[in-house]
């Protein structure tokens, strides 16, 4: 899915020019939770459509996020350790315990205990300090292949099931997950207290889960692998006005909105969210000509 892989480099785009400061995109930091919602319903896709096949092996697919992410995480880690110590040793203190929470994916919850600021523009800048989103996704792929499977058992399969246990459409859950959603919206709402640091609420896995958990509510109602190219003229010309107009909100929320935003914890990022969810299911649907111009490769020399 070409489109997919071009939201990827909007989303990197998103938050390299946050990082740089480049003055039109205050909000690029958004690009983190388009990354969520995208890999919420990838995963939630993936593991979906094994489950229905009776092929899903938990430990094959951990495996496989495993052989993906620990190499270059720890070559990585490897090279940032020594390259402080012989640089910045005095740096050195604070590192370890980033190293060690982040090789165990919980470097979200170190720099939270730590009371370490994300948004502190004054202090020394962490080379690790990009990690607390990585910790997020990876502990969703540990924690959510449970909670799936409880859903699949005790929740309904609901409408379009067409009389299957193992239909690979699943609306009632779909709605299940939305409401955990909601739960985590509240929390962030509830947490957020403006003119304090937010790095509580904006790296915390509870108040951000809601990306993820969009994400995997498309999932079960939207199966990138049993989507039919051959729609009906008329709905097939307003899929790509759809995503167009959600990618124009994802612009507009990265151009007006920055991380001190009272809006963006306040349901400003459930609808980043939303219209990610919007956007991923135009770019997935073989129907759409927005997902090759949006996931178009450059031309070689």
């Amino acid at each position: 899915m070409p489109g997919l892989d071009g939201l990827r480099a909007i989303a990197v785009i998103a938050v390299t020019l946050y990082h740089l400061q480049v003055g039109f995109a205050p909000g690029g930091l958004l690009g983190v939770g388009i990354f969520f919602t995208l890999s919420g319903y990838l995963i939630t896709d993936i593991l979906l459509e094994a489950w229905t096949g009776r092929r899903l092996k938990l430990s094959r697919f951990w495996l496989a996020r495993a052989r993906r992410l620990l190499p270059a995480l720890i070559s990585m880690l490897v090279i940032v350790t020594a390259w402080v110590w012989i640089g910045d040793p005095g740096q050195m203190d604070n590192l370890r315990g980033l190293v060690v929470s982040s090789t165990f994916f919980t470097s979200n919850w170190w720099v939270i205990f730590q009371d370490v600021s994300y948004f502190d523009r004054f202090g020394p800048v962490s080379p690790l300090g990009h990690l607390w989103s990585l910790a997020i996704e990876e502990q969703f792929y540990i924690v959510w292949p449970f909670i799936l499977l409880l859903g699949l058992k005790f929740v309904p399969p609901g409408a379009g099931s067409a009389g299957s246990e193992r239909s690979r459409l699943r609306p009632h859950l779909a709605v299940a997950t939305l409401g955990l959603a909601l739960v985590s919206v509240i929390l962030m709402a509830v947490l957020y207290k403006p003119g304090f640091d937010m790095t509580r609420v904006y790296e915390g896995t509870d108040t951000r889960a809601f990306g993820l958990l969009v994400g995997a509510a498309l999932a079960m109602v939207w199966p990138s692998r049993r989507l039919d190219g051959r729609i009906p003229g008329k709905l097939k010309n307003k899929l790509d006005p759809i995503g167009v107009a959600s990618l124009i909100v994802l612009v507009i929320l990265i151009w007006q909105t920055d991380q001190y935003s009272a809006f963006l914890y306040r349901g400003g990022l459930l609808l980043l969210s939303l219209a990610t969810a919007v956007l991923v299911a135009v770019l997935a649907h073989p129907a759409s000509r927005l997902g090759p111009i949006v996931g178009c490769a450059p031309s070689g020399g």
